[in-house]
């Protein structure tokens, strides 16, 4: 070799060398550093004493670590604990205690030394531990072992606070082992996650697995008894439990067992795939209570040997299949649960036998068919459920069963529910959405059917493990608008909260329901509104927060798009769109062959109408109530006047306007009403004249004294006849005053009451019964000392049992003034008058020449009137109304054969008042009693033929009210009943018929 060539391979060698010692010293001088900082304890074997380790030192486990009897190892916070393959440490009778805290926890880890090794050590396993030798892992972080913690043989062993992931087996796994406390744990990402086996002879009872997460691949929670195992009074309880092939898988694999375990106020959710379940349960007395199942596969699957299990008050959530009940899994109970958007099947029953389904809610099944599915021969009873609906043809195709098939069974829902069970969990609200509105987030959704709802929150921030950071309180709002900095991709959700208080675990004890999450959705625009003269709407506001296949615009009207695939196109209305006033306009989207459509209404307007009402009169300081206006399509309003006075309010529709001096002075002013919009201006205008006002003193007399109870009548005579514009009660000594009297002319009746002794009868001023012959008092100015004598009968009729009664039929308005006719005029009456028949008309009774008044009374409430006590003979009947003439009725005539006449209608027509009968026949009459009657009358009738009869009863206009039937084989030989309680007040006649004869009779029904 060549000199050269050594001295460079020498040169070479030697800087490798250096290069190598340098790394070295390098190396051992980080080792030195990290060792001054935290020593390294190796341990592995038996323990011969106990031991605290402590945070000064990482410990590594070289071989399987052994606690015996009586030996206690005692782990504190902030300790690193590295395990070399495939070691463990075991507490074999004796003591491992971990003493992590939440803010310095023990780790327990895998000793490898070089990357990209991915071995597993052997885990923690605790045997025969009991109550003496206490046995607890707090706030510990175990992963990548086999099975993090196994407790065998044991009691009273109690992990809490810790973490178990990313272990080949298991999370923890309980073999024949009590009293074991399993609290606020994350376990998740290992191959199952918690088991708990009951061996042969072994027992697993009184466990409890309380408020952890537990995420796993396979199983959550696996649960298997071998034959006599016992496995009972164990508690999963608040845990969430999800993402696995099964969420909990409880089997009972030996002989048929009597015990009780339960599953309570646990989250259940995106468990099974497309193949696995929520629960699987298959071993029998199990309570499950109080749990959401929320998108799973199966929610709850029994099979044989899950027997007289309680599933109750628990929500049922958009799983596939909520509830399938296998064969030979018999006497499970399903009480009080809500199932609601469940997309396949709600109930696959396998099994009747002492199966029961009731109380249940079962909601939002639009559009599905046969989700409760009977897949045997045998019937079974499913009734007292809540279907959504009461529409049994929807019930029936949500039925699979011997209708469908009949070789299944009958599936028997009725009676069934007609209102949401408020004892069973508040629903999920329906259909959430949350679009964007200009800047803002909007979520929208249905109202809730719970009668006892108290309101709704909507929840939002980082949303983890069913939780999210937080929430607003929204009352009975269906909309909200979110104040702050969100998106529409992050998550939203709504919950309906029930009107029970102070629960802190409300979603999980029914009184919240679960979340129900907001699902983007496009927005087609806010409602809108257009004047008719335009021929073009642009639409700007539409939006679609995602990417979709297909977009197109439709509308409810007849109306054009430019271009019905562009997200803002032209809309140009047709014309029976203008003429219905708008139509819907819908934005459609499809993307992944599902169809959003969103909509907004159109409305489309005319120009602005404003009606300022009818000119008027009014007195000096009357202030004036501007009750006609009318106002269209506006966006505002305003009033002016031509005078000095003011309104309340000149932007209201109808306010109060108050004459000012110069208006009274001047004796008319001018009021003008406008009313905008941004389709232009309209204006109207009234004129109201404003008239001095009098009063009128007077007194009412009867032989020379004052009468009192008595009212008196101011009418006002006009063009258009007679006006009632006043009525006064006299005072105690008979004096009566009309104030605000406007001039003018007037009629002044007086009336006393109607039980008067002394045989009194209504007149007019000055002592006339008759308007027409009445004196025709000006006014002009105050009035005093108008005395008014009342005319008396011309004699007094005996007693008798015979009597006459009609009704006043209730005419326009125009012809009476509701304020005045329309109220009790002699006493405090509460009942509502002018009740199919105008009130308060002066009836009077005269004698068949009509030459002799013999008595006179008022219609009543319902515009009836009576006479009773007549004696035989003939009569006419006439009515009095200022300004309206009587048209007297023809004579009728009383005896002993026609006792009683009914029929009398009074009219008013044009200015007459007319007098007619009922148009049915007043031949063959039967007294009915009692008459009046409330509740039913009996009609005498002897029917020893046994003929068949109808019986048919008509109101006063001739429209059939009742219709009744009595065969041929009753024979009446008394009286016939008629219930009439459903009637309304007023005067009837009815008519029995047979094949050869026809009889009437006549009742009022009070």
């Amino acid at each position: 070799m060549p000199i050269s060539l050594i001295n460079i391979f020498v040169g070479t060698v030697v800087s490798v060398k250096l290069m190598f010692i340098r790394i070295f010293v390098v190396l051992l001088l980080l080792i030195i550093a990290t060792q001054s900082h935290s020593q390294i304890a190796y341990k592995g074997g038996v323990m011969q004493s106990s031991e605290t380790w402590t945070n000064d030192s990482t410990y590594v486990v070289y071989s399987d670590l052994i606690i015996p009897d009586g030996v206690i190892l005692t782990i504190q916070e902030g300790v690193l604990v590295k395990i070399q393959y495939p070691m463990g440490i075991i507490a074999d009778s004796g003591i491992i205690r971990v003493n992590g805290t939440e803010s310095d926890s023990v780790r327990f880890v895998p000793g490898h030394s070089n990357p990209g090794q991915f071995w597993k050590w052997e885990g923690i396993i605790i045997k025969n531990a009991n109550i003496e030798n206490e046995n607890y892992i707090h706030y510990a972080q175990i992963i990548d072992a086999e099975t993090a913690i196994k407790i065998e043989d044991s009691r009273n062993v109690v992990i809490e606070n810790s973490s178990m992931q990313d272990c080949q087996n298991l999370g923890i796994h309980i073999v024949n082992s009590s009293s074991c406390y399993i609290f606020d744990c994350n376990i998740e990402n290992n191959y199952d996650g918690i088991e708990i086996l009951a061996g042969f002879l072994g027992a697993s009872s009184d466990n409890v697995i309380y408020n952890c997460i537990i995420k796993n691949q396979n199983h959550n929670i696996y649960i298997y008894r071998e034959e006599g195992g016992i496995y009972q009074n164990n508690v999963i309880f608040g845990n969430l439990i999800g993402s696995g092939n099964n969420g909990i898988w409880i089997n009972n694999n030996g002989g048929s067992v009597n015990s009780e375990n339960i599953i309570e106020q646990n989250i259940i959710i995106n468990n099974g795939s497309d193949i696995g379940y929520g629960l699987f349960l298959a071993h029998d007395s199990t309570i499950v209570v109080n749990n959401i199942f929320w998108r799973n596969n199966v929610a709850v699957f029994s099979e044989q040997k899950g027997d007289n299990c309680l599933i109750a008050n628990n929500s049922f959530y958009e799983n596939n299949w909520a509830i399938a009940i296998g064969a030979s899994s018999t006497g499970n109970k399903h009480l009080n649960n809500t199932f609601s958007l469940n997309s396949i099947e709600l109930l696959g029953i396998k099994e009747t036998q002492n199966v029961v389904f009731s109380n249940n809610n079962l909601l939002h099944n639009f559009g599905l068919e046969n989700i409760i599915v009977n897949n045997t021969s045998s019937n079974l009873s499913i009734i007292d459920n809540y279907w959504g609906t009461t529409d049994t043809s929807v019930i029936n195709s949500l039925i699979y069963d011997s209708h469908d098939d009949p070789v299944m069974g009958k599936l028997d829902y009725i009676p069934y529910l007609q209102s949401i069970d408020t004892t069973n969990p508040i629903s999920p609200p329906y259909q959430v959405i949350k679009q964007i509105v200009g800047n803002n987030i909007q979520v929208s959704w249905r109202a809730n059917q719970e009668a006892d709802l108290m309101g709704y929150r909507i929840h939002y921030g980082n949303y983890n493990n069913y939780s999210f950071h937080d929430n607003y309180e929204i009352g009975n709002d269906t909309l909200f608008t979110f104040p702050g900095d969100i998106t529409i991709y992050d998550s939203i959700a709504v919950t309906a909260v029930d009107s029970t208080t102070n629960l802190t675990d409300a979603q999980l004890s029914g009184h919240e329901s679960p979340f129900a999450f907001a699902a983007i959705y496009p927005y087609a625009g806010g409602d809108t509104i257009i004047c008719k003269h335009l021929k073009e709407f642009e639409i700007q506001n539409g939006n679609v927060p995602f990417g979709y296949q297909t977009l197109f615009w439709s509308t409810s009207g007849d109306g054009v798009f430019n271009n019905t695939s562009l997200l803002a196109p032209i809309y140009f209305p047709g014309l029976l769109d203008i003429e219905n006033g708008g139509a819907v306009i819908s934005l459609n989207v499809v993307d992944n062959g599902k169809l959003f459509v969103d909509s907004f209404q159109l409305s489309i307007i005319d120009d602005p109408v404003a009606f300022a009402g009818n000119d008027t009169v009014v007195i000096a300081d009357a202030e004036i109530a501007l009750t006609e206006a009318v106002a269209q399509n506006f966006d505002e309003v305003r009033w002016f006047t031509s005078g000095d006075g003011s309104f309340d309010s000149d932007t209201l529709v109808n306010p109060v306007y108050f004459p000012g001096n110069i208006d009274i002075e001047i004796g008319v002013v001018f009021l003008e009403f406008i009313a905008f919009s941004d389709c232009g201006i309209a204006t109207d205008s009234i004129k109201i004249v404003i008239e001095p006002y009098f009063s009128i003193e007077g007194k009412l007399w009867a032989n020379q004294r004052s009468v009192n109870p008595g009212v008196v009548i101011a009418y006002r005579e006009t063009n258009e006849g007679a006006r009632a514009m006043q009525i006064e009660s006299t005072e105690s000594d008979g004096t009566f005053r009309f104030e605000n009297v406007m001039i003018g002319n007037y009629f002044i009746y007086a009336l006393p009451d109607t039980n008067n002794l002394e045989n009194l009868v209504p007149g007019y001023y000055a002592n006339k019964l008759r308007w027409q012959s009445a004196y025709l008092l000006p006014v002009d100015a105050d009035v005093y000392d108008i005395d008014i004598h009342l005319p008396e009968n011309d004699f007094t009729l005996p007693t008798g049992d015979a009597s006459i009664s009609g009704h006043m039929l209730i005419p326009e308005q125009s012809a009476f003034k509701s304020d005045i006719y329309c109220a009790p005029w002699f006493d405090d009456n509460n009942n509502e008058f002018c009740r199919g028949g105008l009130s308060n008309i002066t009836v009077l009774l005269f004698n068949d020449t009509n030459t002799k008044l013999l008595d006179y009374t008022l219609t009543d409430e319902l515009g009836d009137f009576y006479f009773s006590e007549l004696p035989y003979g003939s009569y006419i009947v006439d009515a009095e109304k200022a300004g309206f003439l009587s048209i007297s009725s023809p004579v009728i005539t009383l005896s002993p054969e026609h006792k009683s006449e009914t029929g009398v209608v009074l009219e008013i027509d044009q200015y007459k008042i007319g007098i007619s009968f009922n148009n049915i026949s007043l031949e063959n009459n039967i007294v009915v009693f009692p008459n009046p009657a409330t509740h039913e009358i009996n009609i005498p009738y002897s029917n020893p033929d046994l003929i068949s009869l109808q019986i048919e009863v008509y109101d006063l206009y001739g429209n059939r009210v009742l219709k009744s039937n009595i065969s041929s084989k009753e024979n009446l030989t008394a009286s016939i009943k008629i219930d009439i309680a459903e009637l309304p007040e007023g005067l009837y006649i009815g008519q029995i018929s047979s094949s050869n004869n026809t009889t009437h009779f006549r009742f009022v029904k009070r």
